[in-house]
């Protein structure tokens, strides 16, 4: 932390390395479908499947912490999101023999314990197994579960203000629905092993 305040510079979050990391992802593919949900209290469809890594890519720049309320972490409706868009795809053309054999993913990234949400994760993983959508949960962050998150800025230098807050953190949560969907766990401490586990599930 000194490090970057000594060269004027703000260290990256969870939330912002989540977002490079996964930028390097989407710039990688050239056939795969991509899609996004976003969650914390609720989940939301931030975009269908789709070819269009553009649209992504910038949809993805624009996306900020403070976008959606933080004071949860819907894991089952996030779960359940990703499950229904895929539905979605499939029905758009269920003919397609080349969409038949495709293997479909979700890749939850979560650096916290189930709070909230009106699906449970279970009964979310037993929805995609159904179908069978394989889950890859990945916990970021460290097993205390505390996170330095951002808070505002201060009102002379206008720099990010940070706190450390604990995030209660479930890898059984996390390993039963992987195993409940054929998926595999994984753990990520920081962007180096974060885009490890994401190139090894894709």
């Amino acid at each position: 932390l000194r490090s970057y305040q000594q060269r004027d510079k703000q260290p990256p979050n969870r939330f912002d390395v989540a977002k490079e990391t996964l930028g390097d992802i989407v710039r990688a593919r050239t056939v795969d479908r991509v899609g996004m949900v976003v969650f914390a209290r609720d989940a939301f469809l931030q975009f269908p499947l789709t070819l269009d890594y553009g649209t992504i890519l910038r949809q993805l720049d624009q996306l900020e912490l403070g976008d959606i309320d933080g004071a949860g972490t819907a894991i089952g409706n996030a779960v359940g999101r990703g499950v229904a868009g895929l539905r979605d795809q499939n029905a758009d053309d269920p003919y397609d023999p080349a969409e038949k054999d495709r293997t479909r993913v979700i890749i939850l990234i979560t650096d916290g314990d189930r709070r909230g949400g009106n699906i449970s994760p279970a009964e979310a993983a037993r929805f995609a197994a159904e179908d069978d959508i394989h889950v890859f949960p990945i916990l970021v962050g460290l097993e205390n579960g505390k996170a330095r998150v951002p808070v505002g800025r201060d009102l002379f230098s206008n720099r990010v203000t940070y706190r450390y807050q604990e995030y209660p953190v479930n890898p059984k949560l996390l390993q039963e629905i992987a195993e409940t969907t054929g998926g595999a766990f994984y753990r990520a401490t920081d962007k180096k092993s974060l885009s490890k586990n994401l190139n090894e599930i894709l």
